[in-house]
């Protein structure tokens, strides 16, 4: 789901992006178990597994952790449209909507003072679909030949 964009090859780090798709996927599942009992919760962890997914695209690209923490920080509307200007092509319909509401309010640890009205914008359980779909878009294009020559970088995750 990506076009071929120059890749940085020698500074990507694929453990790191595996960890944080990994790590995406976590919160979105939490994200979903919390939807009806904590609505709040839900919003904050939907927040957390946009900026893992993106930001794991990014470090796969060859954009180091360090570049995506001085940079992208938590705006998440940066983070995706820096993963596009890297080549990511698989951001599901509604994404851009989604990170828009969320971002200004995410990435000043505020997420609980959204307004009522930007909470009341948004079908939920579509947006948790709609991050879904993005973990599932990086993680088709996240290049686990890289992983797959390191086998005892995955055994450790067990460990």
């Amino acid at each position: 789901m990506s076009r071929r964009a120059p890749r940085r090859r020698g500074g990507a780090d694929w453990l790191l992006a595996y960890t944080f798709l990994r790590n995406a996927a976590g919160f979105h599942e939490a994200a979903e178990t919390a939807q009806d009992r904590h609505p709040e919760v839900t919003r904050y962890f939907l927040a957390i597994a946009i900026e893992l997914a993106l930001k794991a695209y990014l470090l796969d690209r060859g954009m180091s952790d360090d570049w995506n923490r001085i940079h992208i920080r938590h705006d998440l509307t940066k983070a995706l449209k820096c993963a596009r200007r890297a080549g990511f092509i698989g951001a599901p319909l509604g994404l851009s909507a989604l990170a828009a509401l969320l971002s200004p309010y995410y990435k000043v640890h505020a997420v609980s003072a959204m307004t009522p009205e930007a909470v009341a914008s948004v079908s939920w359980p579509e947006a948790c679909e709609t991050v879904r779909d993005l973990i599932a878009g990086v993680s088709a294009t996240i290049d686990r030949e890289a992983l797959d020559d390191e086998p005892s970088l995955m055994n450790m995750e067990g460990e």
